[in-house]
């Protein structure tokens, strides 16, 4: 197995750093007070939506046979699949956990409020 040089491996480390950093800033985003107070009062079809919306792109990738065999020859290109890449990340992986965080989040709202009330006649 060849050796990568120093470079490559600071890129790496950089990018795994980089995609840790926003899986901390989504889930700082989602469970700060103001978020969850605005979860907390989301009715059950727009969490629904969110899990919907969260699903799709995995079921694309699924479904779709996506193969890719990339070419790159310039800064140009480089930093457009990088930036393509970055966005399939973010589908893939930040709109679930942001969805799982806020699932939690309206899960224990209703948990600390109760069962609902009938109004009384």
């Amino acid at each position: 197995m060849p050796q990568l040089p120093l470079t490559a491996w600071l890129a790496v480390v950089g990018s795994v750093l980089l995609l840790l950093g926003c899986c901390a800033a989504t889930a700082y985003a989602v469970l700060r007070p103001s978020t969850r107070r605005r979860v907390a009062r989301w009715p059950a079809g727009s969490l629904l939506g969110l899990a919907a919306a969260a699903v799709l792109p995995w079921l694309i990738v699924w479904l779709a046979p996506i193969h890719l065999s990339l070419s790159i020859h310039g800064l140009g290109p480089l930093l457009g699949w990088l930036l393509l890449a970055l966005l399939a990340f973010a589908l893939l992986v930040l709109l679930p956990l942001a969805t799982i965080l806020c699932a939690v989040v309206w899960a224990m709202a209703r948990r600390r409020r109760g069962p609902p009330v009938p109004p009384a006649s």
